[in-house]
């Protein structure tokens, strides 16, 4: 059974499933660009990972291991037959850090290997608040915009803050955002507001003029993702969606959704 949203699910923000959707989600859609722009163009998926400690709610969710550091001595001697292992006097625990994937899927001009436009799958490090995580993409987003590349935001996450600044002065009540910005004179960006009671629109990814942009639909792509990951079984729809709590616009019309899932 499909998805019960018409186009982004919202109980794919789930941190135990949103991973291994970001990740498919990028490969799928670098296939599908490859079959609209080659071969004057290619796409391909960049993968950078960054170490992040542990807050307390993951650490208390994933269980990490823990490490215990012991001075060591460099003394060697010979260990009597009956020696056992020492006692540190010191035992220190290591903070417990994890290694976060940020995926984004580039486009390059096959002949001179050119970057032409980079587009970005906004994640939860991208996005929490007052972090590095959000400090260091807003660094790499205005390297984008300075630069001669064209920059696609795809933000599929309800939660955490919206690093595109020119949204701070248009805040938009809405769930999803995509954004465009062609490189230009004036680098304006086209923005797409979408709710969860929406399908997502198509949105154009700019390449090297004169060639046109090619439309990208990105509904179909997250329905090739939900269908090939076994979404629908490892979903429980009985329960109400992830954080952050349901715009009051929406709210109503969820209930409704998964309550006719739950008959059919």
């Amino acid at each position: 059974m499909p998805s019960p949203f018409p186009g982004m699910d919202p109980y794919l923000e789930e941190p135990t499933l949103w991973q291994d959707f970001h990740a498919d989600l990028a490969v799928t859609l670098k296939h599908h660009l490859n079959g609209q722009i080659g071969p004057r163009y290619y796409a391909t998926v960049e993968t950078q990972s960054v170490p992040h400690d542990l807050d307390v709610e993951i650490a208390n969710r994933i269980r990490p291991d823990v490490s215990i550091y012991e001075p060591l001595d460099t003394t060697v001697g010979e260990l009597p037959e009956t020696a056992s292992a020492s006692i540190p006097s010191a035992p220190l625990m290591l903070p417990a850090v994890m290694s976060v994937k940020l995926r984004s899927v580039r486009i390059y001009r096959t002949e001179t290997g050119e970057l032409v436009t980079t587009i970005e799958i906004l994640s939860p490090f991208n996005k929490r608040p007052a972090s590095d995580g959000l400090m260091q993409y807003r660094l790499k987003r205005a390297q984008v915009l300075a630069s001669h590349v064209h920059l696609v935001e795809l933000d599929l996450l309800r939660s955490g803050e919206r690093p595109a600044l020119e949204l701070a002065d248009h805040p938009v009540d809405t769930d999803y955002v995509l954004l465009v910005n062609r490189f230009g004179p004036d680098r304006v960006s086209e923005v797409w507001p979408v709710g969860l009671d929406e399908p997502l629109p198509l949105i154009p990814i700019p390449l090297l003029s004169p060639d046109p942009a090619v439309a990208l639909n990105l509904n179909i792509l997250i329905r090739d993702v939900y269908a090939g990951s076994g979404y629908d079984w490892r979903i429980s729809y009985d329960r109400p969606p992830p954080p952050p709590a349901l715009r009051a616009a929406v709210e109503a019309w969820v209930a409704n959704v998964l309550a006719s899932r739950r008959k059919a």
